[in-house]
């Protein structure tokens, strides 16, 4: 990695989100506590846990494991996290913290540094810049970078968002673009989400797609994979909180075709349950 070169991007994206609030001016944002809908997060404390099950068309199973604390402060919101993983009859660990200070009264960065002793499970290292802006009509958009400590290279990716809401809908489009000698890749995913009666109720679909590089990918293998090969796939996930407690549930269902070389596909069918708790 060359720090120069990345704190110089993450420098330029943060004065053209701050320049475009000064033009602005001020109305309130609310920290989301994901890079997606701006939505207040009330609670002050969270801890959460996840699992996955990856029914792999040609592997053994893969399983994955999360556990998650949050804390508001005075800055935004932080997140931390370790997660666990079994691929390829290997098991891993990886050490996760997001944060989302905010940067104006509309305006707020989302961060993300995880890093795994584990280089056959996880990549080495991650980390992502992205700065969001918040218009009063209801539009958000972002403009960011992801740093990747893949094998034998590191990797590059430009990301943003565009995104609306419509009254209880929320739609996104984010597109990404890998810059890789022979082989610059491109990707995008669509997201729907419905609200129901809070801001913890919702049910969302996401379509994915990418050519080449596919810069969300957790399996390290794949960046050694041809160029120019695609996967796509579909994700319908579903949040809601259990009676007046301050538990939420979550659980989902995900299928993925990725192409591993030229006309043979691995295809991945995963199922994902989680529970969360919030202390207001």
């Amino acid at each position: 990695m060359t720090p120069g070169r990345f704190r110089s991007l993450l420098l330029k994206v943060c004065i053209a989100v701050a320049s475009g609030s000064a033009v602005a001016g001020g109305q309130g944002i609310a920290a989301a506590n994901k890079p997606e809908p701006s939505r207040p997060l009330d609670d002050l404390l969270r801890v959460g846990a996840r699992y996955q099950y990856d029914n792999v068309s040609d592997l053994d199973p893969w399983q994955d494991a999360t556990l998650e604390y949050a804390q508001r402060l005075p800055f935004g919101t932080v997140v931390f996290g370790v997660n666990g993983a079994r691929h390829f009859d290997r098991n891993g660990a990886q050490f996760e913290l997001q944060a989302y200070p905010r940067l104006t009264k509309r305006s707020y960065l989302f961060f993300d540094v995880a890093a795994s002793p584990d280089k056959d499970v996880f990549l080495p290292l991650r980390l992502i810049a992205e700065p969001y802006y918040n218009f009063s009509n209801g539009w958000e958009v972002s403009a960011g970078a992801q740093y990747l400590q893949a094998p034998g290279r590191d990797v590059y990716t430009y990301s943003g968002t565009l995104a609306k809401y419509f009254g209880n809908y929320w739609i996104s489009a984010r597109p990404t673009y890998t810059p890789v000698p022979n082989n610059n890749s491109y990707g995008g995913a669509l997201t729907a989400r419905r609200y129901f009666s809070d801001r913890y109720d919702y049910l969302t679909l996401t379509l994915s797609r990418s050519i080449g590089v596919d810069p969300s990918a957790t399996d390290p293998t794949s960046f050694l994979r041809q160029p120019k090969l695609a996967s796509y796939g579909a994700v319908l996930d579903r949040r809601q909180p259990i009676g007046r407690t301050h538990a939420r549930a979550s659980y989902g269902l995900g299928y993925q075709s990725e192409e591993i070389a030229p006309g043979r596909n691995r295809l991945h069918r995963t199922a994902t349950v989680g529970l969360e708790w919030f202390i207001p």
